[in-house]
């Protein structure tokens, strides 16, 4: 998966790999496009006296998303164990062409001062970055010179990895998400939200919404957002998982990815 991990992740298999030091890959500056409108946080967001608790969207799991799931995901095996995701989602009754991912990163500003993604907004004295995980404006693109994960959409896994992570027919599957995000060592705060979407779900050349889940840390990828987080087989996940995704993820794919329209 086009992770932002800056090549310590190795494709379509789980990452056991520590955090990196934060000069294992040297920057490469280059910044474009910059956008100061509009940011997806609230005016407050940011490390403000400490007080968490004006990051509702990461510091409150429990909060209730703006948008309904319409069809049914559940989580069935796995979670994030340090800096390693690898979460499997069935999805039942749900008819559609296939299943994809999209994962969207909000972060503090490098430690080094590089910029990641082109939508930044500031906080008081701090400096926000977000992008589409793996989208054009991806460090995964910007920074190393890879291929979008998809030409045209925000789609996480590449057409490779839907091969191997992604069984569905009709109208029920599975879909396996890996990510290693090394970066996270970069910055003081990493927030991470990925969706589970129903490609083309029921035939309304729409992409539906099936389920979501935020994960992350503060203390440049030591301390995670998310405690034990939501039950997956029983055991905790340190993923939290909701029916919907948050206002901040829909604005970040919207300026990645102005002309596409999540149902």
């Amino acid at each position: 998966m086009p992770s932002y991990g800056y090549g310590t992740t190795d494709r379509g298999k789980p990452q056991t790999e520590a955090l990196p030091s934060r000069t294992r890959r040297p920057a490469r500056p280059g910044k474009t496009g910059v956008s100061t409108t509009e940011h997806p946080g609230p005016k407050s967001l940011g490390r403000a006296g400490r007080d968490f608790s004006q990051v509702p969207t990461f510091r409150q799991p429990s909060q209730a998303p703006d948008i309904s799931a319409p069809f049914k995901a559940t989580g069935t095996s796995g979670g994030l164990a340090g800096i390693s995701l690898d979460v499997t989602f069935t999805v039942s009754g749900t008819p559609a062409t296939s299943l994809q991912a999209i994962q969207t990163f909000m972060g503090t500003r490098r430690t080094d001062g590089v910029q990641v993604g082109t939508y930044s907004w500031k906080s008081g004295t701090t400096n926000w970055d977000a992008f589409v995980d793996g989208g054009k404006n991806s460090p995964y693109v910007k920074l190393e010179g890879n291929a979008a994960a998809h030409a045209t959409k925000p789609y996480y896994l590449t057409a490779d990895e839907v091969s191997k992570q992604v069984t569905f027919a009709k109208d029920k599957g599975t879909i396996r998400i890996f990510d290693a995000p090394g970066a996270a060592a970069l910055h003081e705060e990493a927030h991470f939200e990925t969706a589970v979407v129903a490609v083309d779900g029921r035939g309304t050349n729409k992409d539906k919404v099936l389920t979501a889940f935020k994960w992350g840390w503060t203390g440049k990828g030591t301390k995670p957002d998310v405690k034990k987080g939501s039950k997956i087989d029983g055991k905790d996940s340190g993923i939290q998982v909701s029916n919907g995704v948050t206002p901040e993820f829909k604005k970040i794919v919207k300026h990645d990815y102005s002309s596409y329209d999540l149902g």
